[in-house]
């Protein structure tokens, strides 16, 4: 178990994580979502033992995660972090470069765990090509397949899909989730688009400027996020002051700069809702995405299945009480 105590990391007196704790237990994948610039990748260095952390502590299984400033060669022999640039060795095969991590390893072994790992990655039509000869997502998996070689405890990635297409997207991720499954290995991975995040982790963070405003699971964070930047962070959606409920027949606002977040698949159509006027329409593929401006300074976004609807329309929106959620700012 991969435990986090009040990290803090500061650079030119400005913190790039501040005050974070966490706990990764095995067999888990957690998620850390932010903006470029919150502090995600300064986070995954220290977890992994690469940069000192000015205050607080990093353990693993009860031993403290030490760094560089107390060790010759940084890093912990247990955690394996994936960088963007993936830093494969350019000029040997997607073979060897898996095969390098087991270079202390008996043969036998080594050529029974390459394989197993070029199957379960899908490399092996390609692992005789250096990587340069293929594509991002099998660079991707490469790096992946290097770090797990050996089953480390805790295997921490960062930004792990922003350079895939889709099916390379769906590949990896269904990849991440045998991985952690099977071999009981800590994940943790940060990125700046929360799609994949809701979907494969057990948990998620959102980091803003170093610190983490929220830790939960993606079900509690996408539904009642604890701010506008949360909510915003984990997906489409809806804020706006409380002082305007009362076009949807809500009564009056205690606190009318209050702000509601409401998501796009809580609003629907409604001929005895509000009025508005359809702007845009966006096709989705199973759905449409819809923007209706009901006043001159309100817009909602809503989602719906109807395939008869054109920019100009006139339309009525409307969505239930217990859909309201109220934001802390």
């Amino acid at each position: 178990m991969l435990t986090a105590n009040k990290l803090t990391k500061t650079y030119a007196e400005v913190a790039a994580v501040s005050q974070v704790s966490l706990t990764l237990e095995p067999g888990r994948i957690m998620a850390m979502v932010g903006a470029s610039g919150s502090g995600k990748s300064t986070l995954l260095n220290v977890l992994a033992g690469l940069a000192d952390a000015d205050t607080g502590d990093v353990w693993l299984n009860g031993e403290r995660v030490v760094g560089p400033s107390e060790k010759l060669v940084p890093g912990h022999d247990a955690i394996r972090l994936v960088h963007q640039e993936y830093q494969l060795m350019p000029n040997v095969s997607v073979r060897e470069n898996i095969a390098y991590a087991l270079r202390f390893y008996e043969k036998a072994y080594r050529d029974f765990r390459v394989d197993q790992l070029l199957k379960l990655c899908r490399l092996t039509e390609v692992q005789d090509r250096i990587p340069r000869q293929v594509s991002g997502g099998e660079k991707q998996r490469t790096a992946i397949a290097r770090a797990v070689a050996d089953k480390p405890a805790v295997l921490l990635l960062d930004e792990p899909f922003s350079h895939l297409d889709l099916p390379n997207r769906l590949i990896v991720r269904d990849l991440l989730f045998d991985l952690v499954r099977h071999e009981q290995t800590s994940c943790l991975f940060v990125t700046h688009d929360a799609s994949d995040a809701l979907s494969l982790a057990d948990t998620l963070g959102i980091l803003r400027d170093g610190k983490l405003i929220q830790l939960g699971s993606p079900i509690a964070v996408y539904h009642q996020p604890a701010t506008a930047y949360a909510a915003r962070m984990t997906g489409l959606v809806n804020v706006f002051k409380a002082k305007y409920l009362p076009v949807f027949g809500f009564k009056e606002p205690v606190n009318p700069d209050e702000l509601i977040c409401l998501r796009p698949e809580q609003v629907r159509l409604d001929e005895q809702g509000a009025s508005g006027t359809l702007r845009v329409v966006y096709f989705k593929g199973s759905h449409y995405e819809l923007d209706v401006q009901v006043s001159r300074y309100l817009s909602l976004r809503l989602l719906t299945s109807r395939n008869d609807l054109q920019p100009g329309q006139q339309v009525g929106v409307s969505f239930d009480e217990g859909a309201i959620w109220r934001l802390k700012s």
